[in-house]
């Protein structure tokens, strides 16, 4: 599987059926279109991410009555119901990787308040082992999330991740997926 921008990122999510937090695209004109996205999945918090371009403007905590302040300076983006809005149930957030050959590459953060960014600025996990490491089972709930990929068969794909202690997102899942990464 090959995913070169954001864009086939969430069309490969969404092929998949794999769980996330209500998104949506939209371009900056679209004004009605993100009322109605509102409107439609109440929530204290959305984010905002740039969809143009790797490492754009990204917003993790935009309370609702904000969000039209907030989309000046963006082209192309999501607005999505906000991690930030499930704080108190946040166990494991960051990205990894299952290569089919058994490697094995995490960046990972235990920060109820992490987002995947913070998560790769400062890890509470920075590995890159073999499945068989035992150093493995010091990750909290890391047979959840291998589990959580095997099952998805999403071996060779940089999985942005957060693992929750409920059910949240449109698939009331355990685990949300942020974003899918192989050739960007």
């Amino acid at each position: 599987m090959i995913i070169k921008n954001k864009i086939e990122s969430i069309k490969k999510i969404n092929k998949l059926g794999l769980n996330k937090f209500p998104e949506q695209l939209f371009t900056k004109d679209a004004l009605e279109e993100i009322k109605e996205f509102i409107e439609k999945n109440p929530a204290c918090y959305y984010a905002i991410r740039d969809k143009s371009k790797p490492n754009g403007i990204f917003k993790l905590k935009v309370a609702a009555d904000k969000v039209l302040d907030e989309i000046d300076g963006y082209n192309l983006f999501s607005i999505n119901v906000s991690s930030a809005n499930y704080v108190d149930s946040q166990l494991l957030t960051g990205e990894i990787e299952f290569l089919s050959n058994g490697e094995v590459y995490a960046t990972l953060s235990l920060d109820s308040s992490a987002s995947v960014r913070d998560a790769i600025r400062n890890p509470d996990f920075n590995l890159k082992t073999t499945i068989f490491d035992k150093e493995l089972s010091r990750i909290p709930y890391f047979d959840y999330i291998y589990k959580y990929i095997s099952d998805n068969n999403l071996y060779d794909i940089i999985v942005e991740f957060s693992l929750f202690d409920k059910e949240v997102g449109e698939k009331k899942e355990k685990v949300i997926v942020y974003e899918l990464r192989t050739n960007y």
